[in-house]
């Protein structure tokens, strides 16, 4: 995943995206003169796909997570047990989308 971002000359960013490939997309936007004249503008690539990745492990964990209603009739109602319960499912979760 790469992060495009557009400064004018006075380093202020005007445009930006993320995508997996931002080639296109700029040679389009560079065509149609959508930042301005060229050397009006510089163009800066980063590559995020580490940070990305994390975002979509800690997104799949949160889906699967106990929900917080859970925790409370757990923490409430179900004692030591309960709760050890919830705990070991979190871990589960954790050892199925580890963070890379």
């Amino acid at each position: 995943m790469k992060k495009v971002i557009i400064k004018n000359l006075a380093g202020v960013q005007t445009h930006g995206a993320e995508m997996e490939d931002p080639a296109a997309w700029i040679a389009e936007c560079e065509a149609q003169g959508v930042w301005g004249a060229a050397g009006e503008y510089t163009v800066e690539i980063i590559d995020i796909s580490a940070e990305h990745a994390l975002q979509q492990t800690l997104a799949a964990r949160k889906a699967e997570y106990p929900s917080a209603e859970e925790f409370l009739n757990a923490f409430f109602d179900g004692g030591d047990e309960a709760l050890e319960a919830l705990r070991q499912r979190r871990l589960a979760i954790k050892a199925k989308y580890p963070k890379e």
